[in-house]
């Protein structure tokens, strides 16, 4: 029979477990197990009796909480309670719009949703709000108290309030240390209906996703060149081209730059070629700006355009494969800085692209050319040079590919070839090559290249919103001109978030992506565990704690602060 007995040794207690039988007649200890001391036998008893949980809840952890920290961090939070704060119950209008921008990282879609996504996330837990607080109508009163704009009656507009407010924010934080700004625009389809009169912002233009039947708007948009936060923006109608915008959006940056005090003249303004008219430059110039645009290729002096690569000096080593040089020219009436920018990268690129275009192009050439030649073929001289000229819009292939129609034949002939002239002078003096203008007139070349690449920045915003690969933009379920301001807003505000996030993020792992990051942010979630009571009455328990970690996401927990929310693994 086993008992459990104790054997002091310098002064402690150990305790074992023995079984005891008689031998040769007197009763011996013939199977002992140490235990260890009372603290180590209490511990196994522990253990074998813990209570199995009753259920788990999972939240979404990494992502809302790191946004959530973020906006506290920045001051963004702060920004926004000043101008819309909170009430005495329930969430303010604060509340709704950080929520809106979350959610639009998180999981985008309409507001319909939001109840039941925010009910399993961390905020939940954090603001203590019951999920039926954030229904879709919740958000239309709360999004009614702004004033914005759009509003004739309107006495302010709260919205560029609140961009003033946080490009000063942004401003002391030191996110607009360089004074290099990116500007450029972009449009959104909606499915406004046409016989919709309430708004005079959704109007029928060149969509740039190619939906042209449908009304779109407008957003220019400005960012810093170096850490990519959202200084301001700008939501016009659908059918006001880039060229007219600017100076509108010139209004409103040279305002805002001078109520946050940072003075003009060290402020480079950078946009694309599709921007770069006449009356642009000469806008900028009055504004006292320097800007940095990207220069038509028919536009530059000829003699730039025709060096070698091989005349051209080679950048740092921090942009391997790019060859530069820069040259006083007078574009526009007026004496630039013109910089004539080659890239290997860039070239492989174009080279691809051109290729791929030209196997299309011939493909379709050959079937064409096939029905030409069969008997009865109706087909007229302009119904092919129209065909013809659709298949040869892509960058170049109209410059190297020939073609001749032939009528007098019993039957019509179509020739098609490759000007091998032509494309040996555009691999030699056009492929990889970037015109860049600039009246930075004591700039390097090298500086006037580092500080165009904040416009890729401003591109990659654009193509994360409309792909919904950073913050989902779509669907916009909004059709008043009100709403549609408040929806760029809290959009844009969210791209500020995760690039505020990013830059946090640089110590924990430099080179870091915003699409990595929200990868590795999306797997940390908190689990909930319920247990039975200890006793027959009482209430059940919880125990909370974290789901298993990769060594990247416990340095971006730390970094990031999502310790600081008060996660125990008990409670």
């Amino acid at each position: 029979m086993a008992s459990l007995i104790s054997k002091k040794k310098a002064n402690k207690l150990y305790y074992y477990v023995v079984e005891s039988a008689r031998v040769d007649g007197q009763p011996r200890i013939v199977n002992q197990i140490y235990l260890g001391t009372a603290a180590k036998v209490a511990a196994l008893v522990k253990d074998r009796t813990a209570p199995i949980p009753l259920e788990a809840t999972v939240r979404h952890l990494g992502l809302p909480g790191a946004l959530w920290v973020a906006a506290e961090r920045s001051g963004v939070w702060g920004v926004l309670t000043s101008l819309w704060g909170e009430r005495r119950s329930g969430p303010s209008t604060a509340h709704y719009l950080l929520l809106a921008a979350i959610h639009r990282v998180c999981q985008p879609g309409p507001k319909t949703e939001v109840a039941d996504w925010y009910a399993k996330t961390i905020l939940s837990t954090l603001w203590g709000f019951r999920p039926e607080r954030f229904t879709s109508q919740a958000f239309w009163d709360a999004f009614d108290q702004i004033q914005t704009g759009a509003e004739a009656a309107a006495a302010a507009d709260e919205l560029e309030d609140a961009q003033r407010r946080l490009l000063a924010l942004w401003k002391n934080k030191g996110l607009v240390s360089r004074r290099v700004l990116a500007y450029d625009t972009t449009n959104f389809y909606t499915y406004i209906a046409s016989t919709n009169t309430r708004t005079r912002l959704a109007q029928r233009g060149r969509n740039k996703q190619g939906r042209h039947n449908l009304r779109q708007i407008g957003v220019s948009y400005l960012l810093d060149g170096e850490h990519g936060v959202c200084l301001c923006h700008h939501v016009y109608p659908g059918n006001v081209n880039d060229a007219t915008e600017l100076p509108a959006a010139l209004v409103r940056i040279t305002r805002l730059l001078d109520q946050t005090e940072i003075p003009r003249e060290t402020v480079t303004v950078v946009f694309d070629k599709g921007t770069a008219a006449l009356d642009n430059t000469l806008s900028l110039e009055e504004a006292r700006l320097g800007w940095i645009s990207a220069l038509p290729w028919n536009q530059a002096p000829a003699d730039l355009r025709r060096r070698s690569v091989e005349e051209l000096p080679r950048c740092g080593s921090d942009q391997p494969g790019v060859h530069a040089t820069a040259q006083r020219a007078l574009v526009h009436g007026k004496e630039y800085l013109c910089v004539l920018k080659y890239s290997a990268s860039f070239a492989a690129e174009q080279l691809h692209s051109l290729t791929t275009s030209l196997s299309t192009a011939f493909q379709r050439l050959r079937r064409l050319a096939r029905d030409l030649a069969k008997p009865g073929c109706r087909l007229t001289q302009p119904q092919v040079r129209r065909r013809i000229a659709g298949w040869l819009s892509p960058a170049f292939l109209s410059d190297i590919v020939r073609w001749e129609w032939h009528a007098d034949a019993p039957h019509a002939r179509l020739h098609v070839d490759v000007d091998q002239r032509a494309l040996q002078e555009l691999m030699t003096h056009r492929l990889g090559r970037t015109l860049l203008l600039t009246n930075r007139l004591d700039w390097t070349a090298a500086q006037v290249i580092d500080a165009y690449t904040g416009q890729q920045q401003v591109e990659q915003v654009f193509r994360g919103l409309k792909d919904g690969d950073w913050v989902g933009w779509g669907p916009m379920q909004h059709w008043t001109d009100s709403k549609i301001h408040i929806h760029a807003f809290y959009c844009l505000l969210a791209v500020s978030l995760l690039k505020y996030l990013q830059r946090e993020a640089q110590t924990a792992w430099p080179g870091l992506s915003v699409e990595q990051l929200l990868e590795e942010l999306g797997d940390v979630h908190q689990v909930v565990l319920l247990y039975p009571p200890q006793g027959d009455k009482g209430p059940c328990r919880t125990a909370t704690v974290v789901s298993k970690r990769t060594l990247t996401q416990q340095l971006l927990t730390d970094v990031l602060g999502l310790n600081t929310l008060r996660i125990t693994p008990g409670g």
